[in-house]
């Protein structure tokens, strides 16, 4: 009996899970084939976090601070923005290989998760024990947010806990009863502050319906509302406090109000991205995903056009489905709604919040038979496809097609007939609506998830180094303890955390700003999110600590590095001139040399000057361009490099001999590492994608480059000990200056000098370091998370006075419900 009352609720899960499932298994995704879930982000970032927090995990690595991500990077704000989910910890039991299927499968479960919230979100408010929120569950668990971000895993939580959340906030203003509101928000803050800003905007505007709709007790209601809100919110401190401290020094820091009104698309553009099978958008442009099922566009206008429906609820829907269509299409509700932040692609995040509103919206419309005339069906109808026609007629057909508007509007016509046959007072036309309803929703909610969601990539070639890397990377590390290694052969800028290695690159939305910036201006690549080894000279690279490099390519040994080991067709070379993580640097060269001032070339030429070269450390070389390629002539022995300053193609391929390097992202403009090349040798650059953009070849001057080498060597930190989270050596200084670090100076990190604390200052404005004086030096480094100890006393304090008020609060009514059963009686 259990299993018949609850079988809506099995229903409601299983309907999503079979219709993923069956796609990827169709798909040919492992084990049902090579392929696997990797898409955008979830491809470059997700699989190396996961798969770095599962080290921690499995290793009893520190979870506050980890090296194998960039120069080093702090772990609790990594995990506020992207694996704060408790669910994530049972990676500590999924196998070494495995967090790529560990990841697609919490993926599918809590796409179904959010068709089950959502059911019983709809059988609790409206006390419908029957199968009619089964359908428009479907359609919240596959709604157009869903296809198109469902691998943006961390945003996935937000989905399934926003019906909980607004029962929980219904219940609080009805009843009193603050449990479920405040367990869920603050799962829902802890798990992804980012998106929770979204649902808590959404939170308040529908908080203002229900004052509306409430007859009495409305001072009690905002009073409970802004308590548990407010210690929901406190729950999440332990996560918020310190990613506000990382997010300060990285591109997402600051805000920048737009000034000026401006409209991203009109009205019928936008609607026509409610049509079935609209190819969905997760790019730098703001066009929202819309879909949530076709049936909802008559099924709104039914809900507007019923007068037995609350009019002030009805005003209420009405104008926050004209909020979310307007901030989707206008720049400042957009900047409000994203944190106050523009989104650097994946446009129009609160999509799903919009589809909660129209499908309650739709559901009650179907709900509350008493009211609904013939006249309302077919007027409702009838709107839904002029709709349409004008979307025909006025939209861009490249961005929904002419197929999508007339297949949706066939599909509404059959939820027309449906309607039509369930208001009939014929039991059998009610039975066959219900079972051509559930045909027809299942149908269309699989079809658009084929066309538009559950992209895959190739799982063999994601994952064909791994073992060689991971093997080089535990030689290398064994032989020389603390130093980095990098790559040239990568798929994604942190293969480092995917292999467990230190590296000396990054994709985070949380690096700091500043390394990128010191990075692009010293020749190599760095943006807004992003630092990477791509461009490294000699100089750099030995600056940096990286002693290693994997690659494919077995033509790598020079003066500058030898072989080392080598192992399933990947090599691993050591890099002979590399200084430890610590040196030192006089004062008047810091003071003299302006890194930003000329070209990456400029600023590398002026250091080795400032450090007593007597030469040029790169020199031009004789360079032609022939047709659409650029010759770099090599008239002498020694390490080349390419620079450019435009950004007409992404990819650029270089023939020297028998070697061919290929680059990629070169629209980011980095230096070209053309490797060491021999007297009589030409080096040939190209590109498929077009007319290159003007080279001019250098190469290393030996001489100077040893000069530099060996007064960066002079006085450098010897490392006696280390953790994830400290560092400590010893340094012998005979001339004063600066003893700096390849290491981001990130607001955590605690300098002590012969056991006396020191404030650090900057190099680069990026990178730590410490003034000594001349003498024996011990030197110590500790990370501590910023703000983390406060962030996690305010948690505390507000789960237990939050528990403490929700256990109060049932004791009372419990009270209360005696004393009221003691007086009847």
């Amino acid at each position: 009996m259990k299993i018949k009352r609850n079988l809506p609720l099995i229903l409601s899960f299983l309907i999503p899970l079979c219709i993923t499932g069956g796609i990827c298994i169709a798909r040919g995704m492992y084990p049902f084939g090579e392929q696997c879930m990797l898409h955008i982000d979830m491809y470059h970032q997700y699989a190396p976090f996961f798969t770095e927090f599962m080290h921690q995990l499995k290793e009893g690595g520190s979870l506050a601070y980890t090296w194998n991500l960039g120069l080093g990077t702090d772990m609790v704000s990594l995990m506020a923005y992207y694996f704060a989910s408790p669910v994530n910890w049972l990676l500590a039991l999924c196998p070494q290989n495995a967090v790529i299927e560990f990841m697609s499968i919490v993926i599918l479960l809590k796409i179904s998760a959010a068709g089950l919230s959502f059911c019983y979100y709809l059988r609790s408010h409206y006390e419908d024990k029957g199968f009619l929120p089964v359908l428009f569950s479907v359609f919240y668990a596959l709604c157009g947010f869903v296809c198109a971000y469902y691998w943006d895993i961390m945003w996935m939580d937000a989905v399934w806990l926003t019906p909980l959340i607004i029962l929980g906030l219904e219940r609080l203003v009805k009843q009193g009863k603050g449990a479920l509101y405040f367990i869920t928000l603050a799962l829902a803050i802890f798990s992804n502050y980012y998106i929770a800003i979204m649902i808590c905007i959404f939170l308040v505007m529908y908080f203002v319906i229900l004052m509306m709709e409430q007859p009495a007790g409305r001072i009690k209601a905002i009073l409970r509302f802004g308590m548990y809100s407010l210690l929901a919110g406190g729950c999440g401190a332990v996560m918020i406090l310190p990613e506000i401290a990382l997010l300060s020094n990285s591109g997402s820091g600051g805000i920048d109000f737009p000034k000026n009104v401006e409209f991203y698309f009109n009205f019928l553009d936008e609607m026509a991205r409610a049509c079935i099978g609209t190819q969905v958008i997760a790019t730098t442009d703001h066009w929202p995903n819309l879909y949530c099922g076709v049936a909802v566009l008559p099924l709104f206008f039914l809900f507007l056009l019923n007068r037995k429906i609350p009019w002030k609820r009805r005003i209420g829907f009405f104008l926050l489905a004209c909020i979310f269509l307007l901030s989707f299409a206008e720049n400042q509700l957009n900047f409000i709604w994203h944190g106050l932040h523009f989104p650097d692609g994946l446009p129009a995040r609160q999509t799903f919040l919009y589809a909660f509103l129209m499908l309650v919206a739709a559901y009650e419309a179907v709900h509350t038979k008493v009211g609904v005339k013939l006249w309302n069906i077919c007027l409702s109808v009838a709107l839904a496809e002029l709709l349409l026609a004008l979307c025909y007629f006025f939209t861009d057909k490249e961005l929904v097609t002419p197929g999508c508007m007339a297949l949706s509007g066939v599909v509404i016509l059959g939820y027309g007939a449906l309607l039509v046959m369930r208001l009939g007072g014929d039991p059998w036309f009610r039975c066959m609506s219900a079972v051509f309803a559930f045909a027809l929703v299942l149908v269309e909610a699989a079809v658009n998830v084929n066309i538009t969601s559950l992209d895959s990539t190739s799982r063999t070639a994601y994952t064909k180094n791994w073992n060689a890397y991971q093997t080089l990377a535990q030689k290398a590390m064994h032989k020389s303890g603390f130093t980095r290694i990098e790559t040239f052969s990568r798929l994604t800028k942190n293969e480092s955390a995917l292999n467990n290695y230190p590296s000396a690159s990054v994709f985070s939305s949380l690096i700091n700003v500043d390394v990128a910036t010191a990075y692009r201006e010293l020749g190599m690549e760095g943006g807004k999110n992003y630092y990477c080894y791509n461009g490294a000279t000699m100089l750099t690279s030995a600056m940096l600590d990286v002693g290693y490099l994997m690659t494919d390519s077995a033509c790598e040994e020079s003066p500058y590095r030898k072989l080392v080991d080598f192992t399933d067709g990947m090599y691993l070379y050591e890099n002979l001139y590399t200084l430890p993580v610590g040196f030192m640097l006089a004062d008047e060269v810091l003071q003299e040399w302006n890194y930003t001032q000329g070209s990456s070339i400029d600023a590398q030429n002026n250091l080795a000057f400032g450090l007593g070269a007597q030469e040029e450390l790169l020199v031009p070389v004789d360079t032609e361009e022939t047709g659409e390629c650029t010759v770099i002539h090599v008239e002498q022995d020694g390490y080349y490099y390419g620079y450019y300053t435009g950004k007409e193609v992404n990819s650029i391929t270089a023939v020297v001999g028998e070697r061919t390097r290929k680059f990629s992202k070169c629209a980011h403009v980095y230096l070209l590492d053309l490797g060491y090349c021999y007297a009589g040798q030409e080096i040939t650059l190209s590109s498929t994608e077009g007319t290159l953009p003007q080279i001019q070849g250098y190469c290393l001057d030996a001489e100077a480059f040893l000069a530099v080498y060996e007064k960066l060597d002079e006085q450098t930190m010897e490392l006696t000990s280390f953790t994830d989270t400290m560092l400590e050596g010893r340094i012998c200084v005979t001339k004063p200056g600066y003893l700096c670090f390849a290491i981001p100076d990130d607001e955590g990190w605690q300098v002590y000098v012969d056991g006396e604390q020191v404030l650090p200052v900057s190099f680069c404005d990026a990178f730590l370091s410490v003034p000594l004086e001349e003498g024996e030096h011990t030197i110590r480094l500790e990370y501590h998370t910023p703000n983390l100890r406060l962030g996690m006393l305010i948690s505390l304090c507000s789960l237990v006075i939050g528990t403490g008020v929700v256990c109060y609060e049932r004791k009372r009514r419990k009270c209360a419900g005696n004393e009221q059963k003691t007086s009847k009686k």
